[in-house]
């Protein structure tokens, strides 16, 4: 079944790395009844994919650690080891997203159909390999605070980064204005920013403004762009 079918606004949060602070992001996400995709590094972990953001050290968890964190939503792609992809031989690029899609599948039991781009990092001939690894989308960083679905999936702009100035105001207008075609508004970016930004209230807010809306469809990635109605979820063992 087509979320389409039934509803014309969606909305879907992506975001990237697999680190620490996602955690809190998943358990805010729930309690407000939203749904994210993940985008991990399954060749980084706890070991070696710490980073520094604005001189604050951020984390990751090791893959294996993840699978009852992300519990209802979906894991992505962001490449084996993060590197940016242009300027990479093509069998460079195919080997960090099958090395990726191989390690998520064999820790989730589902094979991921999406990708975040590393830094954004994409052209013409990176996106040639991900159609022929059949990949499904793939998110860039541009965004252009639309509502419109995109026909070209492998080099889909978000909405708008959630600490953008105008997110308020765009998500006021996607919740008050009516829809006859179908609309998405796409929140993306990394949980660490907010320890680093010191704003997790800023995502409370958003939370808060977009849940319990009986005409918005809250989906992952996958569902939203793909045009899906969620499968039945197992259930939380333990």
């Amino acid at each position: 079944m087509k979320w389409t079918d039934r509803y014309r606004k969606a909305v879907t949060f992506s975001y990237d790395d697999g680190v620490l602070q996602d955690l809190r992001l998943v358990e805010i996400l729930n309690r407000y009844g939203l749904k994210a995709t993940f985008n991990v590094n399954a060749g980084l972990g706890r070991k070696d994919g710490t980073f520094t953001y604005d001189r604050y050290s951020v984390s990751r968890f090791d893959l294996s650690e993840l699978k009852p964190i992300y519990f209802g939503h979906e894991v992505a792609m962001h490449t084996y080891s993060h590197p940016p992809l242009t300027g990479l031989s093509p069998s460079r690029i195919g080997s960090e997203i099958e090395q990726d899609r191989d390690a998520i599948e064999a820790v989730f039991g589902v094979r991921p159909v999406g990708l975040a781009y590393p830094f954004g990092d994409h052209d013409d001939a990176v996106v040639a390999v991900l159609k022929e690894l059949g990949v499904a989308y793939a998110r860039t960083v541009a965004t252009d605070h639309s509502f419109r679905p995109q026909t070209d999936l492998l080099r889909f702009r978000p909405t708008a980064h959630h600490n953008d100035p105008a997110l308020f105001d765009l998500i006021r207008v996607f919740l008050d204005e009516p829809a006859i075609e179908p609309r998405i508004l796409y929140i993306w970016g990394h949980s660490y920013e907010f320890d680093g930004d010191g704003n997790w209230d800023r995502f409370e807010a958003i939370c808060r403004l977009l849940s319990g809306h009986d005409d918005v469809f809250a989906g992952t990635n996958a569902e939203v762009l793909l045009d899906r109605m969620p499968a039945i979820p197992p259930k939380r063992k333990g």
